[in-house]
């Protein structure tokens, strides 16, 4: 085996190798670090380089025994030269300077024995006081005073003059803090307080009343089916008993049934915007129940096409197709396209709204009609001359409903009941619900308050309400919701706002995050149960984190801070307008969800068999 020519250059060549790997190394290390630090100075949840060097440099001072336990020397050391030239440079910093301080020689001080002209003097002072103290801005933050506008540095260099070199300091940064904290105002939570008084108000008179009405749904998850037996089977079309099954709604929050909640303002999609699959739905009746004599001809020519009046052998009569009415008895009659008699006909079939909530009309006698749980409809004797939607999206004590359209009798005119919007967030949907939604409310509404005040707190709780029903119809376009859940929802995703802003002061912050949270998490995961909306919950806790970033006051920890939450301030206001508008366009527009199969695992999850999440 030979050796290399020059060992020693090949060794000195492996070196310089080995310490260019240690170099890229420590350079690829430093470069991660820098990307960490860099992002967790934007969200808040590391400290600045200079709270950084001002710990370090309070460590160094601690260990020279400068600073004793007590904020004084210890005894037998001195300190050092530095030290003491760095402190002095500190106290004459003229940052830390106020103008607010009284002179320090009394005779500066102005005196007067007239009560007239020191009580004059004392409003000056005080005015002075007032307007060189911070305040909180509108849109968050805290504005300046009127002195420090005055001296603000953006316009001594707008006019041209050099500002003055000033040499920054933590005990600066801590002044600024405190003053801001004491500028903050503590509001009382007369708004969370005054809603949750109205709500709790409105929902036990209506839990009361539906009660009275005996509208409570069982107690129970999903829907069940029963099969009549016996005596409880309704007759048929020919008079002979019939067997058939409807479906049970149950309700584990203990409350009242989709249709009752209908009445007194749920939201349900198809009473808020035309509705596509009504709409064709609508239009498939009206071709097959067709006929000249109510303005729908039938296109087929034939003898036996459309509807037309069916008589029985019992004088039995009702509106059929020609096969059902052959099939209803022997010596029946079927008259094409002819509409039975009112006034001579023992009419025993009509139309029957109401079977479920989706609208959909049957043909059935008034016994099987209210078995099923429908309406059945005294007036009407096609499905193609009846608007199902009517009577489903009527407003009980309010007088609003929607009209049927004049030329296509069996779809309305204009379904637009916007205030389906609002009127959910004072109702809810079972005595449960609304013990849980009060207790939540109270728990984060108060401490959202008490820093945001009346009129911020009352935006953040519409705009989160009004957006997760607004996101909410564009995705549960079937079922009945009610509750104030998507604004209590916003004012959890608030209050994870304010941790974030405030992450620097927040004693065990990370531990606050995760109970916080969890929380929000464990909320989302109830909200998979059937009868509760949870896509309006993850749209209030959107808009609420939105929201809460423009309208919610804070404080900032140097200019670093200062500038990431002005910049996140001037993108969320657009960021939130733009919101609200695509939401309400998409609403309006979008009649369709197929472009996304799992969404649906997001509001239901069918823990057992009776849980349908269709």
């Amino acid at each position: 085996m030979s050796r290399p020519a020059n060992p020693q250059a090949a060794f000195r060549q492996q070196g310089r190798r080995s310490s260019a790997w240690q170099v890229a190394q420590e350079q690829t290390v430093k470069g991660v670090s820098n990307v960490g630090n860099a992002l967790g100075r934007w969200f808040g949840v590391t400290a600045d380089h200079e709270e950084v060097q001002h710990r370090a440099e309070a460590y160094r001072r601690r260990k020279s025994g400068f600073v004793g336990p007590q904020g004084g020397m210890h005894r037998g050391v001195q300190p050092s030269e530095s030290v003491v030239s760095q402190l002095k440079s500190v106290l004459n910093d003229s940052d830390l300077s106020s103008s607010d301080d009284e002179p320090a020689d009394p005779a500066d001080r102005p005196m007067t024995r007239n009560y007239a002209q020191g009580m004059a003097h004392y409003r000056d002072l005080r005015m002075r006081e007032l307007n060189n103290a911070p305040r909180p801005g509108w849109f968050g933050g805290m504005n300046k005073g009127k002195d420090e506008e005055a001296t603000d540095l953006g316009a001594s260099r707008r006019q041209g003059a050099s500002p003055p070199k000033r040499r920054h300091s933590k005990l600066r940064n801590d002044t600024l803090v405190a003053r801001q904290l004491q500028a903050l105002p503590t509001f009382t939570p007369y708004f969370i307080y005054l809603i949750t008084f109205v709500q709790f108000a409105l929902s036990v008179a209506f839990f009361a009343y539906a009660f009275s009405q005996n509208a409570f749904a069982p107690f129970g998850l999903g829907w069940a089916t029963n099969v009549c037996t016996g005596f409880d089977c309704p007759d048929g079309f020919n008079g002979s008993t019939i067997t058939v099954s409807r479906r049970v709604e149950h309700n584990f929050l203990y409350g009242p049934n989709s249709k009752y909640l209908l009445q007194f303002g749920a939201k349900l999609t198809p009473c808020m915007r035309p509705d596509n699959e009504g709409l064709i739905r609508a239009a498939i009746e009206r071709d097959t129940q067709c006929g000249s004599t109510w303005g729908y001809p039938c296109e087929s020519t034939s003898l036996t096409a459309g509807y037309g009046c069916c008589a029985l052998s019992s004088s039995r009569k009702g509106m059929t197709d020609y096969a059902t009415c052959m099939a209803a008895g022997t010596n029946s009659t079927w008259q094409q396209n002819t509409l039975c008699s009112e006034a001579r006909d023992y009419i025993v079939i009509r139309p029957c709204c109401g079977i479920g909530l989706d609208s959909k009309c049957e043909i059935i006698t008034a016994l099987e009609c209210s078995f099923r749980g429908g309406s059945w409809q005294m007036n009407e004797q096609l499905c193609s001359r009846t608007m199902c939607l009517g009577s489903l999206c009527y407003l009980n004590r309010g007088g609003f409903y929607l009209t049927a359209n004049q030329k296509l009798a069996n779809q309305p005119e204009n379904a637009n009941q916007w205030y389906r919007f609002i009127l959910p967030l004072f109702l809810h949907a079972g005595v449960i619900q609304l013990a849980i939604i009060i207790a939540i409310q109270l728990y984060a509404g108060c401490d959202v308050e008490r820093e945001a005040g009346f009129l911020r707190t009352l935006l953040i709780y519409f705009i989160s309400g009004i957006g997760g029903y607004v996101i909410s119809g564009i995705f549960l376009t079937s079922q009945v919701t009610t509750g104030a859940d998507p604004a209590v929802y916003g004012l959890l995703a608030v209050l994870l706002v304010e941790l974030f802003q405030s992450w620097q002061i927040v004693s065990n912050a990370w531990s606050e995050f995760f109970k916080l949270g969890g929380f929000s998490l464990l909320l989302l995961m109830v909200g998979t149960l059937p009868f509760i909306d949870n896509w309006s919950h993850i749209g209030g806790f959107v808009f609420g984190i939105v929201s809460g970033i423009v309208f919610l006051p804070y404080v900032t920890f140097g200019d670093w801070d200062l500038n990431r939450k002005r910049i996140l301030l001037l993108i969320c206001i657009p960021v939130l307008i733009l919101m609200i508008v695509l939401a309400f366009v998409t609403f309006y527009r979008l009649q369709t969800t197929s472009f996304c199969s799992w969404c649906k695992y997001l509001n239901c999850i069918p823990y057992t068999s009776q849980i349908e999440c269709s």
